[in-house]
């Protein structure tokens, strides 16, 4: 069944008082999100909204200082992006700045205070935790949070592709059964994305993950990908615990078993150079041997022949 569609939109005008914006917010399907009218001074607001079956999202403009309250809802997930101006937020944890390009994700069911100091343009997507789930989006990143995502998340596309999809549904551009099931999908795929980018791995993290790509050596499926789904979270968030290493999670892996390849060549005795490549996941010989030579400065039979020599100095 194809999601109903509905747009709202609103000129950028002022607001005759409290009153009319929560009207507005009852209009757009927004009573989750509470909102106290605790400060204003010639508010103006300005907004598109679209909702394409259960995702919801508003382009707001507006001018003003004004204090906003509010709490997601338990079902329900957030993500907003500064599109100009900005502000605080108040939060349980401390003060967080927001400003222009800002992009950061909520999960807070108690209520949070967001100040506007004079004009602010955001771009806000709310979508039930229930689909993040149904990809498999790992609980951590679910927890009651506040925080922004990192550069390059997938946010940006997110909100470029809803809002241009809001304005042509606007305009009253017909819209296929095929192309709402299809944006629907995305959205949440992207949203799910983008609540992944807003785990911060633990800072003993990579020690686990090292530790766990080092008892796996032998398993020729190991990669980043595997390593990131056996300790539960995604492959951007694995990368992103290595950040401060002086490898990435692949060349880890990658020289850790030339390691144990070369160990395995100097204490196995009269064994196939071939083998214990591809026993150590090294297929392929000479990529191998170009892999082993850039890694030790000896090529693997020449470092075989030194192992081997009577000469050897055991140290």
């Amino acid at each position: 069944m194809s999601p109903d569609i509905s747009t709202y939109s609103r000129d950028f005008q002022a607001l005759r008082g409290p009153e009319e914006l929560v009207t507005l917010g009852s209009v757009l399907g927004w009573r989750e999100i509470r909102h106290n009218w605790l400060e204003a001074k010639d508010f103006t607001l300005g907004l598109l909204a679209c909702q394409v079956g259960d995702i919801q999202f508003m382009n707001a403009r507006e001018t003003s200082s004004t204090v906003w309250q509010g709490g997601i809802p338990d079902d329900v997930v957030a993500i907003t992006r500064v599109n100009e101006g900005g502000g605080f937020v108040d939060l349980p944890s401390g003060t967080m700045a927001i400003a222009a390009g800002d992009v950061y994700v909520s999960t807070l069911e108690d209520d949070f205070t967001c100040h506007t100091v004079a004009y602010q343009s955001v771009s806000i997507i709310k979508v039930p935790r229930a689909h993040l789930r149904r990809l498999g989006l790992a609980e951590a990143a679910l927890r009651p949070q506040y925080a922004t995502t990192p550069p390059g998340s997938p946010a940006d596309v997110l909100f470029d592709l809803f809002e241009s999809f809001a304005r042509r549904a606007e305009n009253g551009s017909a819209v296929s059964a095929r192309t709402l099931v299809t944006m629907r999908e995305s959205v949440i795929r992207m949203a799910a994305a983008t609540f992944e980018d807003s785990i911060l791995p633990a800072p003993g993290f990579p020690a686990t993950a090292k530790a766990f790509i080092d008892s796996h050596l032998d398993d020729p499926a190991l990669s980043p990908d595997t390593v990131a789904a056996a300790l539960h979270v995604s492959r951007r968030t694995l990368y992103r615990s290595f950040a401060d290493e002086d490898q990435t999670v692949a060349s880890y892996i990658r020289t850790a078993r030339l390691r144990r390849v070369r160990l395995e060549l100097d204490t196995a005795g009269l064994v196939s150079i071939g083998d214990v490549a591809v026993r150590w996941g090294f297929p392929n010989g000479g990529h191998f041997a170009k892999l082993f030579q850039d890694e030790f400065g000896i090529a693997p039979s020449e470092y075989v022949r030194a192992a081997r020599s009577p000469e050897r100095d055991p140290a």
